[in-house]
């Protein structure tokens, strides 16, 4: 009887052994996955001024750029802008919003043409984004982030 006790606890100890191995997962493995799974190109929760906070994600999403273009074109129209030729432009404005909510420009793309006309384009439009108010940064996974997006601007001067 003793010694089927010490068999027992014998081939007990070398099956646990095996379970024990089998089932540690590293800490690598656990990081490599959960990277994979997260989509770097997506947020959770777009930037937001207070105005729009109240609305759903998508709808929050059309606010925050409205006001945004609301803002510029604003500022915009409030300058008598003279040209000598008609101009019918795209600008594309680079903007950057970091996880603070601070909103900046990093670069605004126009046509030759239109840099020639109207050469106080890019202080007008700078001026407009340095009004704005105070932005809700954009979320993921519940944590504020930086973001940058392209804000197209249909300039059509006669």
């Amino acid at each position: 009887m003793k010694r089927l006790w010490t068999y027992c606890i014998i081939l007990f100890l070398c099956v646990s052994c095996e379970f024990i191995n089998g089932s540690v997962v590293t800490e690598e493995t656990i990081v490599a996955q959960e990277k994979q799974s997260i989509d770097l190109d997506t947020v959770d929760e777009f930037p937001s001024f207070a105005s729009c906070d109240h609305l759903e994600k998508e709808a929050q999403k059309n606010c925050f750029f409205k006001a945004l273009t609301d803002q510029i074109y604003e500022r915009l129209s409030q300058n008598n802008l003279m040209v000598s030729k008609a101009i019918r432009d795209t600008i594309q404005v680079e903007l950057h919003i970091d996880s603070l909510g601070s909103i900046k420009i990093s670069n605004i793309r126009k046509a030759a043409f239109t840099t020639k006309q109207l050469p106080s384009l890019d202080s007008l439009i700078r001026e407009s984004i340095n009004n704005l108010p105070k932005a809700s940064p954009a979320n993921k996974r519940g944590i504020p982030v930086a973001t940058k997006f392209v804000l197209p601007i249909i300039l059509n001067v006669e």
